[in-house]
């Protein structure tokens, strides 16, 4: 009696869990043509402002690579299991990021829109977050 009633919990457990554990895919948010932050004193030139990505990224551990056209190609590996592209614009007063491609973070699309894993915004939120704190440091 007490193995079956072991079994039947287990199948409850698994059954509930795994909604709850899987998180369903979200739309691809693209930041673009964000504004710069800056001081009333000091204008930021485009190198100030691509140094700021750059340190922002080193910092958040995303690596850096230049491309021909002058964008940036910025990449985030977590644990060796999952990877997101992303690829930066930048000018002196505003830069976009926009997804590029990614690895095992559940990309799609569905009826025209970009979905993914909601880390993938989280993670690009948190390398916007750390430009802003590095513009403002300048």
């Amino acid at each position: 009696m007490p193995s079956k009633l072991l079994a039947a919990f287990f199948i409850a457990w698994a059954l509930l869990a795994t909604p709850a554990m899987a998180r369903s895919s979200v739309p691809i948010v693209n930041h673009e043509n964000v504004s710069v932050p800056s001081s009333e004193d000091k204008v930021p030139t485009a190198a100030e402002v691509k140094q700021a990505i750059l340190a922002a990224a080193e910092a958040k551990g995303w690596v850096i690579a230049p491309q021909p056209d002058g964008k940036l190609l910025a990449t985030l590996k977590v644990r060796n299991k999952h990877a997101i592209v992303v690829e930066i614009s930048y000018a002196a007063d505003q830069y976009s990021l926009t997804y590029k491609e990614s690895i095992n973070m559940n990309y799609a699309e569905r009826d025209g829109e970009q979905l993914i894993h909601p880390n993938y915004n989280k993670w690009t939120q948190g390398l916007i977050d750390a430009i802003h704190t590095e513009m403002l440091n300048l």
